[in-house]
């Protein structure tokens, strides 16, 4: 039986994947956590020869960087990086650290057995792109690398002189892009655009316990003065506020 650590932080899908594993007949349960931040130290008590790892967990605790650390002190281990965030950087973030295959949590048991069996047989299994979401009247395969590249800074509040020098591009360029993504999507603002692509995962800022949070991050860092009222939702399901 090949022993799997599984390190999820959402109660549900984890008790999911448990099961997967446990009706398998092939995979028995190692360890099942919910901070990547334990996921090295598991590992190497648990003896598991594959991870099943969560890109977001608990205390925002990233699965990317566990992921690298694993695969640097213990390479023989098989990484599964399995996230439901289109985050359109995770898959090539994913490949940098060195994880075999990616699987995304929208596929059911049958996908993921998959997934487990090409990866433990030595393949490296990734999805082609991102599930396309719409944002506005675009699809999120229609903007192109540069435009999501200045998307993420302004995502992140960046000015157009700032986002020029960190791209090493003219203040005219950024304008330029900022409107070509304006144009696909029918917004008529940036701040508008930023809010879309955040509430639809396509761009992840500053990850919190809360879906939601990334939101608001957005909107204080716009500096709107539209007042949004959002419920924020710990990890374990209580209203934060």
């Amino acid at each position: 039986m090949i022993r799997v650590l599984i390190v999820e932080d959402q109660r549900m899908a984890r008790e999911d994947m448990e099961n997967y594993i446990q009706s398998s007949g092939r995979y028995c349960l190692a360890a099942s956590i919910t901070n990547a931040a334990m996921a090295e130290t598991v590992c190497r008590q648990s003896k598991c020869e594959l991870v099943l790892m969560d890109v977001c967990t608990e205390n925002d605790e990233s699965g990317l960087v566990a992921a690298e650390k694993i695969k640097r002190t213990m390479p023989q281990i098989k990484i599964i990086i399995v996230t439901s965030l289109v985050e359109c950087s995770f898959i090539d973030r994913a490949r940098k650290a060195g994880v075999e295959s990616f699987w995304y949590k929208d596929a059911g048991k049958e996908e993921l057995l998959e997934v487990m069996n090409r990866t433990m047989k030595g393949e490296s299994v990734y999805p082609d792109a991102p599930p396309v979401v719409m944002i506005g009247t675009a699809k999120s395969c229609d903007f192109t690398p540069g435009e999501l590249a200045v998307l993420r800074l302004v995502v992140e509040g960046e000015s157009y002189k700032k986002i020029a020098e960190s791209l090493c591009i003219s203040p005219e360029t950024v304008k330029w892009h900022i409107k070509n993504m304006l144009q696909k999507t029918n917004f008529d603002s940036k701040t508008k655009l930023a809010v879309a692509v955040t509430k639809k995962n396509l761009i992840i800022n500053g990850f919190k316990n809360s879906i939601l949070l990334p939101i608001w991050g957005v909107l204080k860092t716009l500096k709107t003065d539209i007042i949004y009222y959002v419920k924020v939702f710990q990890s374990d399901g209580s209203v934060l506020c």
